[in-house]
């Protein structure tokens, strides 16, 4: 993630689906039959982004909350940003989207194979 971390311009994936606890939050693509655990402060990061926050803002939240130096702060949230994009569960408005064969995709697929024998 380059762009010098321009977290507003990104997007929630459509097909992203999100269940939440106190001990942080299963995120679902149900597109792509993607699954990515997050532990507490990676539910705190994916809220900011979700409201549309910029690095700075995640990381002056973060700060609030964690007592860790901001450079590593700064660091460990763009990590995580990168991580969330590399799985295709954040968008940058114009991504050419990289069509995996998901589980779902798999399975309507294997339905079909036998459906049609």
């Amino acid at each position: 993630m380059d762009q010098e971390t321009n977290t507003a311009e990104l997007a929630i994936a459509p097909g992203v689906r999100e269940v939440a606890s106190e001990d942080g939050a299963v995120l679902l693509d149900i597109e792509q039959g993607v699954c990515f655990s997050l532990n507490p402060v990676g539910l705190k990061i994916w809220e900011l982004l979700k409201r549309g926050c910029s690095l700075e803002q995640i990381t002056d939240a973060l700060g609030q909350e964690f007592p860790v130096a901001r450079p590593q702060l700064v660091s460990d949230a763009r990590e995580f940003i990168a991580a969330l994009e590399a799985k295709q569960l954040i968008r940058r408005p114009n991504q050419t989207i990289t069509k995996k064969s998901g589980f779902f995709e798999n399975l309507l697929r294997r339905k079909r194979r036998l459906s049609a024998q």
